[in-house]
């Protein structure tokens, strides 16, 4: 069948200017010039049938709404832009505040539409600079954001700076740096750095203890070695006899919980003055018997200047290499 020359013929708005080698699904596209001056390419089907009337700007303009000029909120729209979000048109608007922001035609018309350029938000933050919620001083807001909650920048009293939320500082679901570990609940005992005191100087064994001897566990045939601090834990060796590992077991907790609860002990004599002036901090030093030590440090809060470090080694090591796979009866 002979194909029509539609060359020069009007068909709705588009006037067919000329037949291209371009296809589409094996159909050559004819191309077509636009009232308003924009070309299309088109099967000739869909201009014969007029399937197609326009390059698609009569459609525009019948469905978009014209917002040009009105008052949303603190925003007024300025004028309709040709970038599109999703299937949205942009608008340009300027708010009250002087700033000019592009928003969608959806955000624009929703039943709670778009209002301000978000000076309106940033404005409404409630000001808890240098208030007190528990141990922590709130100092000042920083841009993040927790379930729209506001993140606030804060300082501890142990010296320590922390981020929490504006809800969880009112609302005491956050009440220091994590230090006080026990803050629900459980009063009574004394915590430094995340660590109880009262549970190093309890040798008392857990109820789920298999082996006979905290931090010792039977592993493969062979016996494991481990101690805790400060939320970290220390591997102290793998060894064939209970006795070898329950001795490198006692001699880090002479060197890690004992050192810790003397400090604390020492430091806890002093007056509640000083203490809020000069917080403890413990760094432990070294992985394992042949080199742990603790740093004692108290700082001068006044002047976030370390006041004092006093280092707490105790006694010599245990002869040998610790931490070995095959280990033989240690010294007595």
């Amino acid at each position: 069948m002979k194909s029509v020359d539609l060359s020069g013929k009007k068909f709705g708005k588009l006037t067919v200017i000329q037949k291209t080698d371009t296809k589409r699904k094996g159909s050559y596209l004819w191309l077509c010039q636009c009232e308003c001056g924009q070309t299309i390419l088109l099967e000739s089907y869909k201009i014969r049938r007029e399937l197609v009337k326009s390059c698609g700007c009569s459609r525009k303009g019948k469905n978009t709404k014209d917002l040009k000029g009105k008052k949303i909120g603190r925003l007024t729209v300025l004028k309709r832009l040709e970038e599109k979000k999703g299937s949205c048109y942009l608008w340009l608007c300027q708010c009250d505040c002087g700033t000019t922001i592009k928003v969608a035609t959806n955000d624009l018309t929703k039943k709670k539409p778009v209002s301000s350029c978000g000076c309106v938000r940033a404005g409404a933050i409630k000001n808890i600079a240098k208030q007190r919620f528990g141990k922590l001083t709130a100092l000042r807001p920083t841009t993040k954001r927790k379930g729209g909650s506001v993140v606030w920048r804060c300082l501890c009293d142990c010296g320590r700076t922390t981020e929490a939320s504006y809800n969880d500082l009112v609302s005491g679901n956050t009440r220091s740096c994590g230090c006080l570990i026990h803050e629900k609940g459980r009063p009574g005992l004394s915590y430094v750095d995340q660590t109880c005191i009262e549970s190093l100087k309890s040798k008392a064994l857990h109820k789920n203890n298999t082996s006979g001897y905290t931090g010792v566990q039977k592993q493969r045939g062979k016996w494991v070695a481990l101690i805790s601090l400060k939320k970290h834990r220390y591997y102290l060796g793998t060894y064939e006899r209970f006795e070898d590992a329950v001795f490198v077991r006692q001699r880090a907790e002479q060197l890690l919980h004992d050192q810790f609860v003397q400090a604390y002990e020492s430091w806890n004599k002093k007056d509640e003055t000083w203490k809020q002036e000069h917080p403890l901090k413990i760094v432990v030093k070294g992985t394992n018997i042949d080199d742990f030590e603790l740093e004692v440090e108290e700082s001068d809060r006044g002047n976030h200047e370390k006041k004092r470090k006093r280092k707490q080694t105790a006694g010599h090591a245990h002869p040998g290499r610790v931490g070995e796979r095959k280990r033989s009866s240690p010294a007595q």
